[in-house]
């Protein structure tokens, strides 16, 4: 196969033309962009970059420190167990603290992770209880109840969170180590009545400032509070200080004169507390390389029309090369070879267009394997229907017969029984419609559980919880059977105990929890299964798969042990967005 090559030749015309004047042009622009100002920008550049990198680090802290506040403050165990220490401290009126008795707490705030390294939390109680992540040994932390930023915080609202700043450390046994501290407080209450409760987070200092020699070897970078004063500094003697520069000059930037240099400064404010971040990059450092860039623009020329040959040679070959690579792949794909691949690969026009050449020869195989196994698919479809066009009315009429006899003969609890088996024998060859009402699926279960009861002789209890407005809302046909059979069989072992159904909803979703009294699972299988790994069971893999198949990625399960060891907790979040219109008419949610 011949190609026409009239546009390449063009190419190398305009190449050859282009490597002519590009040394010139190169040399223009290189000598445009060491200006004065172009270098100035350079330099608020690299400081904006900095300093996001460092407003990243900086705020992820900061977050991390307000979501420790709330995983203590909103922790129900937590506040139990708080209210259980201060009214047991109350009740002995001894003043001391036997703090075996409070261990729980202890071990809890000892369990709590941080952004960005150690971090002290100490809870202030009323009356003079506290508790903390650090050892107190010959360090009473009730001084604290005195300090005047606890006293300004007592007279906020409840919740009020306050951004201390520096301060120095508290905790004698790493003052050497770390001898400032930057902390936050917040206040709340053990009850709605009760008088006020802090808790206090403080981090090193140096876990702030570590990020700025990091990135800025060459700038200075601190954190100031509202106020401007220095929070956090890579020279320790700084901290504590204000920052008052003298404004040289302002525009996108500010040149600003500190101890008796010029700056460049720029600024980045911080998400909380009105605190931000400041850089400055020393002026003279920036334009210094001036004087020596027109020294370079002759030596340049010279090695700019040395590389031009080599430039030239290697384009030619690379443009060249992959295009003789890609006619040789389509002659052989137009003789019935779809295996052959070119692998061109790059970054410009023809690498896209050797990935696309290769993708489409890739699914064009896909397409070809999708077609032969939807033709099996097909073929065996259409022997399930043959085999399902038996008329099941016989068997239905024959189930009702042996019923109304063993009524006829007072045995009602096996008529009950013929009756639920020939319910869910209907229910399973029944095919006209995938989507049931709740109400009907729970009813399907009933029907299961009694059946299961009869078979083994347990006395498994049924407990449902239907909010109203959820009864008609329609699910997939047996989705929950499955899952109430493997908490039967698996969860209780099928022994006595309790199934509790469950269905409500929230934010869109219709959310069904099916709890059992049975062993649950251990901890670390159901990180296991959650962490994305395959569901364990037929029931809950085709379970899971069937309604993620049905509604995407809108669809999710969640698993736990209601207690430690006992009982496990399925919750399936199925999507109310999901309607008949939507579905095709076998019944299949439309794409």
């Amino acid at each position: 196969m011949r190609f026409p090559i009239w546009s390449w030749r063009q190419k190398l015309i305009i190449t050859s033309l282009l490597c002519l004047v590009l040394p010139s042009v190169i040399t223009l622009i290189l000598t445009g962009l060491y200006t004065k100002n172009e270098l100035r920008n350079k330099a608020v550049d690299k400081a904006e970059q900095s300093l996001e990198v460092a407003d990243l680090y900086e705020s992820n802290i900061m977050k991390d420190m307000v979501n420790a506040f709330n995983s203590i403050q909103y922790d129900s165990e937590m506040i139990t167990d708080l209210r259980v220490a201060w009214n047991k401290y109350k009740k002995d009126n001894t003043g001391a603290v036997d703090f075996f008795s409070f261990k729980q707490i202890t071990e809890k705030l000892d369990r709590i992770t941080f952004f960005g390294g150690k971090t002290y939390v100490t809870i202030l109680l009323p009356g003079g209880l506290y508790f903390s992540n650090y050892s107190t040994y010959k360090n009473d932390l009730k001084y604290m109840y005195g300090e005047p930023w606890l006293q300004e915080l007592s007279k906020e609202p409840t919740n009020t969170t306050s951004w201390i700043g520096t301060q120095p450390n508290y905790v004698r046994s790493d003052a050497d180590q770390a001898p400032n501290l930057v902390t936050i407080a917040r206040t709340f209450q053990l009850y709605n009545s009760s008088v006020k409760a802090y808790i206090i987070l403080s981090k090193p200092e140096e876990q702030f400032s570590q990020i700025f020699a990091k990135y800025a070897s060459d700038q200075v970078m601190m954190v100031l509070d509202a106020h401007g004063t220095v929070i956090s500094h890579t020279d320790p003697q700084q901290i504590g200080q204000t920052f008052r520069p003298r404004n040289a000059s302002s525009g996108a930037f500010d040149i600003v004169k500190w101890n008796g240099l010029e700056y460049i400064s720029v600024t980045h404010a911080l998400p909380f507390a009105n605190w931000s971040m400041q850089s400055l990059t020393p002026y003279e450092s920036v334009t210094s390389r001036i004087g020596n860039l027109f020294s370079y623009v002759f030596v340049l020329q010279i090695i700019f029309f040395l590389l031009f040959a080599i430039v030239l040679l290697y384009f030619l070959n690379q443009w060249t090369k992959p295009i003789m690579r890609l006619a040789r792949t389509a002659a052989k794909v137009e003789k019935g070879l779809l295996q052959e691949r070119s692998k061109v690969k790059g970054r410009d026009e023809i690498g896209h267009l050797g990935l696309a050449f290769d993708s489409m020869l890739d699914r064009v195989g896909e397409m070809i394997h999708q077609i032969e196994w939807e033709q099996s698919r097909k073929r065996m479809a259409e022997l399930e229907l043959l085999q399902a066009q038996m008329n099941p009315h016989f068997l239905f009429n024959t189930l009702n017969s042996i019923r109304l006899q063993a009524i006829l003969s007072g045995e009602p609890a096996i008529a009950d029984n013929i009756g639920s088996l020939s319910t869910l024998l209907r229910m399973t060859i029944n095919r006209n419609n995938e989507f049931v009402p709740l109400h009907e699926e729970i009813g399907t279960i009933e029907h299961y559980m009694r059946l299961m009861n009869f078979r083994h002789s347990e006395g498994v209890e049924l407990h449902t919880n239907l909010a109203s407005d959820t009864l008609l809302e329609s699910i997939p046909r047996f989705t929950l059977q499955p899952l109430v059979e493997n908490a039967y069989i698996h969860g209780l072992q099928q022994k006595q105990g309790v199934i509790s159904i469950s269905a409500w909803k929230q934010s869109g979703l219709m959310l069904i929890e099916i709890k059992d009294s049975g062993i649950g699972l251990s901890e670390e299988k159901i990180q296991e299964l959650q962490g994305g790994s395959p569901v364990s069971g037929i029931g809950l893999k085709n379970v899971k798969e069937r309604l993620q198949i049905i509604y995407g990625d809108a669809f999710s399960m969640e698993m736990k042990n209601s207690l430690p060891g006992s009982g496990l907790i399925l919750i399936l979040k199925i999507p109310l967005t999901v309607r008949e219109e939507n579905r095709d008419v076998s019944g299949h949610v439309g794409r």
